[in-house]
């Protein structure tokens, strides 16, 4: 393809058209760009002119592939005159089009929603650069397209090189046609595949002249005009070279840009020129390898209340801007030229291109802006692009911000001069000095001046002073004669001085105005920052962007967020209203309105922006923006319109998109968090899954060998065995199958309170029940160590679960029985606590063993931790034997009391041995029971 370029670009010579056409074949059959995973391929049929046989050949290619078993419908083709071409349609699934009225006249349009319904796996769509009728979803046919594409629907679409909008004013200056419907080159250069339909220029004008292309009433002023053989020949050129440029771009976009590439800076006016110069930029930005960098320059003095109806035109410049792949950059200033040579000298870029207009409109002014611009940036190289249509110094004049007469500017001037007079009169009665009346007239000027709204006002108050002066203070007075010889040079000394004394004030007013707003985007910035870093929640994010578009738009926002829960469905819509309105504004909104959540919707499906003042469901009341990250949705934004209000300013719009991208940043660093954390509970759930395995796997198998053996003996020994040997195989038997009960039940209780299936249903309970239940569950070896059992209160009362809370006191008797030596003694207390927080029963157990280290004390909760030898609590925890374990008993503990808002304590015991406590709030209190002592089994216990 490089030798392709060469032979049209280095050689000057023209090449041949066929050979080209080859080449281009050849690239596409030995490569195409690679496809997005999910995404749909786009294959366009390229041609340079009506009537070559584009919708011919991509009908002809669906039933080729038709016929290799892909499922292919028909979205919309043109309705020709040509029998060859809808002869093609038969065999094919022609999907029904959508009849929209505009005008009092039914209109035939793609219905997009019928080909997302029916999905199949390839559509036709033809004529790609079609503007679509209001009440269709988008505004332009390539749009429907893209959505197809996003549903990962491959499409056959058709597009002559006249609709490409990089090539527009190459096109408008060949056939002196400036197509209006046209695309973003973006979109025919990101085409998977791109097939182009060529015919002889002399077949095309016989097939037109046939009657195969136009009605016959067309044929003589197509001929005369676009289908002459010069400009057929010329769409022809540009055509083939155009895709062959295709697959450079496509090769090149492969790769990063070379280090020798080299950045354009394009100064985007709203004059009607602006288009030519953006798309010249852009040309320019390809050929040398580098990007394309859009600046607009805002006058300082610009609100929201003061704007030009030129903002629609920079609207739309801006618009063609990014379509050409532009970053935009906003800037404030009077004179474009200083922002301008200040921002490529930051931004290192030496190559600019600015309109060939005059610059600075005033007295002040010298010169037009690319030669000043080469002044005051001498190291850049400067392009000016001439520009046929620009406005002259007139129109510029009537729609230039500064120069806009006001009532208000030409009632100030009047005032001024008024006064101004009215001074020198008193001056003049005092001491007809004519230098103090001059002074006046410059001072009076000057106040004023500082709240002027526009340059007019200078001007205004400069002449009226002039003639003020004259008629007054001149001799003869009260006359327009001057017979002094100094009298011009007083007015001319009074003109330059007053309109130089005004215009600087006015332009000190407009900076001073431009630093406030930048004061205030940089504190807007700053506070959402500072709020954003502080959410903890995707709906807090969201609420807080919701606030900050309210105070900078002061309008009220729509904040829908997307439900993860509900696979990219949308939570009910948030109304964030205007501080002060009372709400009215907020009730204008019809949130029940199926057409706004639909567009709300389409907005988070796509992650682009539809709504009002787009070319997306632009009849939607509100104008809906994504607030995303680079792959992901979180919530959708809705800018509540007012009636006829086209746009907000670009200021505006910049700080709106700067917040929602800092948004977007927020939620999905909290997305990234919380997925973290789900990955780590994963991996600690997987790492406890693996611990269980391995210790039922080690555990298990102990105890069910001891059961098999000693059933096999007692099913083998006949009458071999005594009566007091079956006792004993049998009592083995019983607790083998007991502490297998016991652990099973541990198992289950940890999992169903990890997974909060276990409902804690808290009511007043005796605690002397509670223990007394937990004793009779207590293991059998509590006969070799001395228990004893402390109860303040007979009647004491605990709001507590009673059935989990005598499990607690089981597994930390065993606990303590289990690992400590035989003899030791164990104590279980219960006593009341009072506290400014409120009465609590302490429920503890105690033993005077070996004790646990302290290193150890932090992970005798931890689910299968064994501390491996002989120390209270030093690690198991079953409810059944108390010799074994595995290390569940603590954790589940642990997870009952956390259930009951409540925790377990570990201390030191004195002089050794430790102590396990927790606490349960008290209900109500008797009386004090007195403290005997009781015998229970073999062990003593004391009451």
């Amino acid at each position: 393809m490089a030798e392709v370029r060469e032979r049209w670009e280095i050689g000057g010579g023209r090449g041949d058209p066929d050979a080209i056409l080859q080449r281009i074949r050849e690239e596409e059959e030995a490569g195409e760009a690679e496809r997005f995973e999910g995404r749909g391929r786009l294959k366009v049929f390229f041609g340079y002119a009506a009537g070559v046989g584009k919708t011919f050949a991509m009908l002809t290619e669906a039933h080729h592939v038709q016929d290799e078993g892909v499922d292919v419908a028909v979205g919309y083709v043109e309705p020709h005159t040509r029998a060859d071409t809808l002869a093609l349609l038969d065999g094919l699934e022609v999907l029904p089009v959508k009849s929209v009225k505009h005008r009092n006249v039914a209109l035939r349009e793609f219905d997009l929603d019928a080909a997302l319904k029916r999905r199949p796996q390839v559509v036709l769509v033809d004529e790609l650069a079609h503007t679509n009728a209001p009440g269709c979803r988008h505004r332009k046919r390539y749009q429907d397209v893209e959505e197809l594409l996003r549903a990962g629907i491959d499409v056959y679409t058709t597009v002559n090189v006249q609709h490409l909008e990089g090539l527009n004013d190459k096109i408008a200056s060949v056939t002196a046609v400036a197509p209006s419907e046209r695309i973003p080159d973006r979109v025919f250069d990101a085409a998977d595949s791109v097939e182009v339909v060529d015919l002889e220029p002399a077949d095309l004008i016989k097939r037109l002249r046939s009657g195969k292309i136009y009605a016959p009433e067309r044929i003589g002023s197509a001929l005369s005009h676009f289908f002459s053989r010069s400009n057929l020949a010329a769409l022809r050129e540009i055509a083939l070279r155009r895709a062959a440029d295709r697959l450079t771009r496509a090769s090149a976009a492969t790769v990063p840009h070379a280090a020798g590439g080299e950045d354009v800076l394009v100064l985007v006016t709203a004059d009607a020129a602006a288009p030519r110069v953006i798309r010249a930029a852009a040309g320019m930005a390809e050929a040398f390898g580098g990007s394309c960098t859009a600046l607009v320059v805002e006058s300082g003095g610009e609100g929201v209340e003061g704007r030009s109806k030129g903002d629609a035109a920079l609207a739309r410049s801006i618009a063609l801007a990014e379509e050409m792949g532009a970053h935009i950059v906003t800037l404030t200033g009077d004179d474009p030229v200083q922002p301008v040579a200040l921002y490529a000298a930051a931004a290192g870029i030496r190559r600019i291109v600015v309109p060939s207009m005059p610059g600075r409109i005033g007295l002040l002014g010298c010169g037009d802006v690319a030669s000043r611009l080469m002044r005051a940036a001498p190291e850049a190289m400067v392009t000016a692009v001439p520009a046929v249509d620009a406005p002259s110094v007139l129109e510029r004049l009537r729609t230039h911000a500064s120069f806009r007469l006001t009532a208000s500017d030409v009632f100030r001037a009047l005032l001024a001069i008024a006064v101004a007079t009215a001074l020198g009169e008193v001056a003049w009665l005092a001491s007809p000095t004519p230098s103090i009346i001059l002074m006046t007239y410059l001072l009076v000027a000057l106040l004023l001046a500082t709240r002027a709204d526009g340059f007019l006002y200078a001007v205004l108050v400069a002449l009226g002073s002039v003639v003020a002066y004259n008629f007054f203070f001149t001799a003869p007075r009260y006359t327009f004669h001057a017979y002094s010889l100094s009298a011009p040079i007083i007015f001319a000394f009074l003109l330059i001085g007053t309109l130089g004394a005004s215009s600087l004030a006015i332009r000190l007013k407009r900076q001073a105005t431009t630093a406030a707003r930048r004061a205030y985007r940089t504190e807007v910035l700053l506070e959402s920052s500072r709020e954003f870093q502080a959410v903890v929640s995707l709906g807090a994010c969201l609420e807080t962007a919701a606030a900050q578009v309210v105070k900078i738009l002061d309008r009220p926002v729509v904040m829908y967020q997307v439900d993860g829960a509900a696979h990219g469905g949308l939570l009910p819509p948030r109304v964030f209203d205007v501080p002060g309105s009372g709400g009215g504004d907020a009730e204008k909104l019809d949130l029940a309105a199926p057409g706004e959540m639909a567009v709300a919707s389409w907005v988070a499906a796509n992650g682009e922006a539809a709504g009002a003042t787009t070319d997306t469901l632009r009849e939607a009341r509100c104008l809906y923006l994504p607030i995303r990250s680079k792959d992901r949705v979180f919530g959708v934004a809705g800018l509540v319109m007012e009636q006829g209000d086209d746009d907000f300013g670009s200021f505006e719009r910049n700080l709106l998109v700067a917040l929602l991208d800092e948004c977007g940043q927020e939620a999905e660093a909290l997305a990234l968090a919380s997925e973290r954390k789900n990955l780590a509970v994963k991996a600690e759930k997987e790492a406890l899954r693996s611990n269980l395995l391995r210790a039922i796997s080690h555990d298990l198998r102990t105890p069910l060998t001891s059961i098999s053996g000693d059933a096999d003996m007692l099913l083998a020994s006949g009458d071999v065995l005594d009566e007091a040997q079956r006792k004993r195989l049998t009592s083995d038997i019983h607790e083998d199958a007991n502490w297998l009960i016991n652990l099973v039940e541990n198992l289950l209780s940890v999992t169903r309170l990890d997974d909060g299936d276990v409902e804690v249903s808290r009511a007043p309970e005796l605690v002397s029940d509670v223990l007394a239940d937990a004793l009779r569950h207590v293991s059998r070896f509590v006969s070799e160590h001395r228990l004893t059992v402390e109860i303040e209160d007979e009647f004491l009362l605990a709001q507590m679960d009673g059935r989990l809370i005598v499990q607690v006191v089981v597994n930390l008797l065993n606990n303590a029985i289990a690992y400590t030596p035989a003899g030791s003694s164990i104590r279980l207390t219960a006593h009341r606590e009072r506290s400014a927080s409120g009465d609590r029963v302490v429920v503890a157990v105690a033993d005077d063993g070996p004790g646990i280290p302290l290193a150890e004390q932090a992970r005798v909760f931890d689910l299968f931790y064994h501390g491996g030898r002989v120390g209270t609590g030093c690690e198991d925890g079953e409810g059944g034997d108390a010799r074994r374990g595995m290390g569940l008993g603590l954790s589940l503990c642990r997870s009952i009391l956390r259930a009951h808002g409540s925790d377990i304590v570990l201390r030191d015991a004195y002089p050794h041995g430790c102590v396990f406590s927790f606490a349960l709030p008290a209900a109500e209190l008797r009386e004090e029971a007195p403290v005997g002592v009781v015998e229970e089994g073999s062990a003593d216990v004391e009451r």
